[in-house]
């Protein structure tokens, strides 16, 4: 099957898909949609695990998975304490995650040699602690916070997802002025433009769908969506980067016509902070 086929596939079902999950399925604050944030999470920490592998820094895969869940996992706890709990339990769930990693870090030197390693392993735990970790915490505070959560992550969904889809569709139908970020050459002009839109539209839609949650005069929805849009456009950038770093084409091979889990959630974590800080600003999905 042809990577266009695989993507549409992917459009017209998987997205489908995640909507109904979180339409359907509200219980436990979106427990559903959590555990399957988790699961890329979980998975996305994995596949960095074996960049850095690849890049020559021996990092454990299965302990990098279990680090990117630490503190989304704390976040998704605290959203039954309470608002006040969401930043306390966040920098709580980091500060422990971080010191496991200095306590047992030593224990993974086994050999005199091994002490070369001590730096660029700590080092690389702690971005995943980070990167995907802290980050995905926000999309699972968007997906879990009550009372208007599933507005608040379908409307988080149509901006990511329409910003990747339109830049996708319009960047391989009208872009020619390509190679314009060294990280990702088949990028384009149009292609950047056309992510915008479809934050824009995105956000749009949504405002028109749940007025009620999404209360925000028009003219807001601008900076919004082009500080998403932004987000959405540089976290696919950075993790391109990365993979070149690590000399590899894609982080995985388990999402069809998208490569791996990180792959697929890379814009999400950048776009979630901001995405937050907006909703808070203007006081959406209360």
């Amino acid at each position: 099957m042809s990577n266009l086929l695989q993507r549409l596939l992917l459009f017209f079902v998987g997205v489908p898909a995640i909507f109904a999950v979180v339409w359907l399925l509200p219980g436990a604050h979106h427990a559903a949609t959590v555990a399957l944030v988790l699961a890329f999470c979980a998975g996305s920490g994995l596949e960095l695990g074996r960049l850095f592998v690849q890049k020559g820094i021996r990092v454990r895969p299965a302990l990098s998975g279990a680090l990117a869940v630490a503190v989304p996992l704390l976040f998704y706890a605290a959203t039954f304490a309470g608002p006040a709990s969401f930043g306390s339990a966040g920098l709580v769930g980091l500060g422990l995650a971080l010191l496991a990693v200095l306590v047992l870090l030593p224990f993974g030197l086994a050999r005199k040699e091994d002490l070369a390693e001590a730096l660029p392993r700590a080092a690389a735990y702690g971005f995943i602690l980070v990167y995907p970790g802290l980050l995905s915490g926000f999309v699972v505070l968007i997906a879990a916070e009550p009372p208007r959560a599933t507005e608040a992550i379908l409307a988080f969904a149509l901006a990511t997802f329409g910003n990747d889809s339109l830049a996708w569709l319009v960047g391989s139908t009208l872009g020619k002025r390509r190679g314009l970020v060294a990280v990702s050459p088949n990028k384009s002009l149009a292609g950047f433009v056309g992510g915008f839109a479809g934050s824009l539209g995105g956000l749009f839609l949504a405002r028109l769908a749940f007025p009620a949650s999404f209360p925000a005069p028009l003219p807001a929805l601008i900076p919004m969506a082009l500080a998403v849009g932004a987000a959405t456009i540089l976290g696919d950038l950075f993790e391109s980067a990365l993979k070149r770093s690590a000399g590899a084409k894609d982080s995985g091979s388990v999402v069809p016509g998208r490569g791996g889990f990180l792959d697929s959630f890379d814009s999400l974590l950048f776009a979630a902070p901001l995405f937050y800080a907006f909703a808070l600003a203007l006081g959406l999905f209360r």
